[in-house]
């Protein structure tokens, strides 16, 4: 199935077009309004203070690489978390840089190379 897009512009958004040669667009709701829809995407990590904790969900992967990372007292690569955990190398790049960049224990030290701070 095809998608199809109609935009119709009103003479006064082609004549500020003309004139200004650039025109922002906002998308909304067949409402007229997005207020009280859900959010696009997923939060980037935690706020500072948040009142559900610091840590990913039981069991999950975030909370298993957290666990054996916090048994670690050297600094570790993302070759290590792939070969752990049976990830791709991509994967296990995009966790770890998910978790250090949220309100999480681990920091990058350099590329590819994080450390726990426990």
């Amino acid at each position: 199935m095809t998608a199809i897009l109609t935009i119709a512009l009103s003479n006064e958004v082609l004549d500020a077009l003309k004139q200004n040669q650039t025109l922002t667009i906002r998308l909304e709701t067949a409402g007229g309004s997005d207020r009280g829809s859900r959010p696009v995407g997923r939060p980037r990590g935690r706020p500072a203070g948040s009142s559900s904790g610091s840590n990913p969900r039981e069991g999950s992967l975030p909370a298993r690489i957290l666990e054996w990372a916090s048994s670690r007292t050297k600094p570790f690569g993302t070759a290590e978390v792939t070969k752990k955990f049976k990830l791709s190398r991509a994967h296990s790049s995009m966790l770890l840089s998910r978790l250090a960049a949220g309100n999480y224990p681990i920091r990058r030290e350099s590329r590819g190379i994080y450390a726990y701070d426990g």
